[in-house]
């Protein structure tokens, strides 16, 4: 306190001193004023009356040095042998010409007269004066005989100059006589506004002294505010949890706050002159600290200062080292600059992250071991599936009696149980991922809801009960969505009404609301209603959840897994939807769910192709390691008529692939020695007769990423285990005579991607794009099977590559699409040893999306 009441009142003594010599200057000033502007009227009295420039009197000069080159020439003339007391000699011309032509000549060149020259009045005779003189140079110049023979013509060129030189003399006095005149005038008018203006300072600094009276006094108060804000801020400072420690440039420790004595160790008068490296700063960060120090000191970058907060270690009295948040600002304290530096001691907050951290690495590790479990049972159960079902299925060939039959169906039954319990588990894993895309189709709802009671009739008649459906309102049955979703979640909500409803009644109901949002959309609800068993109040909230049922005796008993409505509730939001329950205990629930569906032209088809079940005879290779899945693909395919080829094992799979020309390959994608992707590359890569040949990946594993990975090995198409006989049948259509979409076919599919394509661009636009890319694609095959082997040549290869890659993705030939990228990285590489195989391998792919486009309706 004592310090600053002293700097309080040598700041009062200051201003006083301010105001006195303040006023002593206005006084000054003023006596000044007076005197100089006495002296300036003086001044311009004597300038009114001033003589012109002696800059005239060259111009005075050109006429009079004029006559005398005329007399001189006159002379000569009329006195060759020079006998008159006045002759004169060729010399004497000579001399009065070139005293002639230099006086013309500094009017022509000299800067003095650059603003007379501008004058057109001056300057049309000194431009016939230069020319005369311009022309008799060479005579002055030249022998005597000739300037004799010539100096009657050169005097009547210079006497018929008289008028111009005379014209130049005037206009150049006249001029300067106007220019001195305004000049004149220009000084007079600007001393007179300098004595006004002289006037008005002298006004100006009289406010300004009030002025700084005023300010003076504000400052004083201004004084004793700043003197309570240092107050508050050092209780602010004193009371800070976070440690503020201010320093000079050089880093020596000026402040250090109670909040920094409790963090580092030490009191403000052990920290107080020491320098920050020795003090906080740890001993492996110290040169760091120094060079950063250096570079700011010598005026270099930064990289702290002003840039927010950043998190480094810090080094207590102790010696302890521990996580500390720095925000470094540079303030100004007189000349000097000072920094200030607010650290926060975040060894809690660091380990709260890592334990975060650790947590959630945990459940990341979680989450893929649960993926590996799902990949690792998807195999496991599918692969003894795979032969349950499909050798039931050939069973049912056999011509079995009736009660064989019976035993064959009540298998297959089981078996088409357990495999939806393992579809099921996966839709959840592919939703998850993030995978499960939606495919938009157009759908009549009215013959859906019909298909959908027609195929629940005989599960709710098993249960004593009555399905039905029918429209709210009036109907408006064609609409845009994925229907295959749609389907499952119904029939989840179905089963589920059906599951838990004894004699009883179970009534969907569809009913249309327009969309305030999109005219082009409407709102439509589904409830599944049903009169069974209800939900308590309690579970409401948990019926959506996975694996959960109300009572797990009824789950056992109607075969239910508890994921149906979990299932139906991720589809929903998939679709953009909500879904939602109402339930009484006793009397039944309603499940409903609402969608914002497109409306569809009425009439209108489906987007998917109707399935192909038979297809020629083929010669087709089956690689497969499991002898009764193999036996059972063997049946099947030789029930229709196709000729097998077996390999045990990828390697013996590409072996044969190597040998001949098969129509398709089927390829098991896990076996010993070899797996299927392996030799799937290795056929592709390897340019033999089934190098372009479709290959069917068959495999146990139908989760996203693996499906993918087989996509991107090169396989044409896949179908997952358990194979039934229908879905192989339809897969081998695909690959032989439908082709793939996207490069990858699932049997279900077929070409919705182009066909919606179709419908968008019109059925007049549609053909003449096909046309022109075929065109094009044919053009660009020719120049992959002969290339140029010029680095110019390949990379125009490469830029056709990656411009028509463009072209075949839009229309969904995403195989042949991946094929000329890999063919684009070779060329643009130069990687010349690989450009022949990735030729044959874009030459294969052209040729099925090819296929595809030509016969598409």
């Amino acid at each position: 306190m004592p310090e600053l009441k002293d700097a309080q009142l040598g700041y009062k003594r200051q201003s006083r001193w301010v105001i006195a010599l303040v006023g002593f200057g206005l006084s000054v000033i003023f006596i000044l004023a007076l005197s100089l502007s006495r002296e300036v009227m003086s001044d311009l009295e004597r300038q009114s009356s001033a003589s012109s420039d002696n800059v005239q009197w060259t111009l005075t000069q050109v006429e009079v040095e004029h006559l005398a080159f005329l007399t001189a020439l006159e002379h000569r003339m009329y006195d060759p042998g020079g006998t008159l007391p006045f002759a004169s000699d060729l010399g004497e011309v000579r001399q009065q010409f070139d005293i002639f032509y230099s006086r013309i000549d500094t009017l022509q060149s000299s800067r003095l007269f650059a603003e007379l020259r501008e004058d057109p009045a001056f300057a049309q005779p000194l431009s016939s004066i230069m020319s005369f003189l311009d022309r008799t140079v060479p005579l002055i110049d030249g022998p005597d005989e000739r300037l004799d023979a010539e100096l009657w013509v050169i005097w009547e060129d210079a006497a018929a100059l008289r008028d111009e030189v005379r014209a130049l003399a005037i206009g150049g006095l006249s001029y300067f006589a106007q220019t001195a005149d305004a000049r004149r005038n220009d000084t007079a008018r600007t001393l007179r506004d300098l004595a006004a203006l002289s006037a008005v300072l002298l006004l100006t600094l009289t406010l300004v002294s009030l002025y700084l009276l005023r300010a003076n006094q504000i400052a004083q108060r201004r004084g004793n505010e700043l003197v309570q804000t240092n107050h508050r801020m050092n209780t602010i400072l004193s009371t800070s949890l976070d440690a503020v420690i201010v320093s000079d440039a050089s880093g020596r420790v000026l402040e250090f706050n109670p909040a920094a004595e409790a963090t580092f160790g030490y009191s403000l008068e052990e920290a107080r002159g020491r320098t920050i490296g020795e003090l906080i700063v740890p001993p492996h960060m110290r040169e760091a600290h120094d060079k950063g120090m250096k570079r700011m000191q010598e005026g270099g970058e930064r990289r702290v200062v002003g840039h927010g907060r950043v998190q480094l270690e810090g080094m207590r009295a102790n010696g302890e080292i521990f996580p500390v948040e720095l925000a470094l600002q540079s303030a100004r304290d007189g000349d000097n600059e000072i920094m200030i530096g607010f650290l926060r001691d975040i060894s809690k907050r660091v380990a709260s992250e890592k334990e975060l951290t650790s947590a959630r690495d945990r459940a990341l590790a979680g989450e893929k071991a649960k993926t590996d479990f799902l990949t690792v049972m998807s195999h496991e159960i599918r692969t003894p599936l795979n032969g349950l079902l499909g050798n039931l299925s050939l069973l049912k060939n056999a011509r079995p009696s009736q009660e064989q039959l019976r035993f064959i169906h009540n298998m297959d039954v089981s078996g088409q149980v357990l495999l939806n319990h393992v579809d099921t588990v996966l839709d959840i894993a592919r939703f998850e991922a993030g995978k499960l895309n939606a495919k938009t189709e157009t759908l009549d709802l009215g013959t859906f809801m019909q298909e959908i009671v027609d195929g629940q009739s005989g599960n709710a008649a098993s249960r004593g009960n009555v399905i039905e459906w029918l429209w709210a309102g009036p109907a408006h049955p064609w609409v845009k969505t994925d229907t295959q979703r749609l389907r499952q979640i119904l029939l989840n909500l179905v089963g589920n009404a059906i599951k838990f409803t004894e004699n009883g009644r179970i009534s969907l109901e569809l009913e249309r609301a327009e969309s305030t949002a999109d005219p082009q959309k409407s709102i439509y609800e589904f409830r599944v209603i049903d009169t069974g068993i209800g939900i308590a109040p309690e579970n409401l909230d948990r019926v959506f959840e996975d694996f959960h049922t109300n009572d797990a005796s009824i789950g056992r008993s109607t075969g239910g897994a508890g994921l149906g409505l979990g299932i139906a509730s991720r589809f929903t939001r998939a679709l953009g939807g909500e879904i939602g329950v109402e339930s009484t205990p006793g009397e039944g629930s309603v499940f409903w769910i609402r969608l914002q569906l497109r409306h569809a032209e009425a009439g209108t088809t489906g987007l998917e192709a109707s399935p192909v079940s038979h297809v020629r005879g083929l010669d087709l290779l089956v690689v497969e390691d499991n002898p009764i899945n193999l036996e059972v693909i063997r049946n099947m395919l030789m029930l229709d008529g196709h000729t097998v080829t077996e390999a045990m094992d990828g390697k013996s799979g590409v072996e044969a692939a190597g040998s001949r020309r098969f129509d398709a390959i089927l390829m098991d994608m896990s076996m010993p020695v070899m797996d299927g992707a392996t030799a799937t590359r290795l056929i592709r890569a390897g340019g033999g007769p089934s190098a372009d040949a479709p290959i069917l990946a068959v495999s146990a594993n139908v989760l996203p990423d693996a499906v993918a990975g087989f996509r991107a090995a090169g396989v044409t198409a896949f179908l997952g285990k358990p194979i039934s006989l229908k879905a192989l049948r339809d897969a081998l259509a695909a690959i032989t005579e439908a082709d793939t979409k996207d490069g990858m076919i699932s049997v279900d599919e077929g070409d919705a991607h182009l066909a919606q394509l179709r419908e968008d661009l019109g059925l007049n636009a549609f053909p003449e794009l096909v046309s022109q890319l075929v065109a094009e694609g044919d053009a660009l095959m020719s120049k992959l099977a002969r290339p140029s082997r010029t680095r110019r040549a390949l990379d125009d290869l490469a830029a056709e590559c990656h411009k028509f890659a463009g072209s075949v993705a839009m229309f969904g030939a995403l195989e042949m699409r991946d094929a000329l990228v890999e063919y684009e990285r070779a060329a643009k590489t130069k990687d010349e040893g690989a450009l022949p195989t990735l030729a044959q391998r874009a030459k294969g792919a052209w040729s099925r999306a090819r296929k595809r486009l030509t016969n598409t309706p």
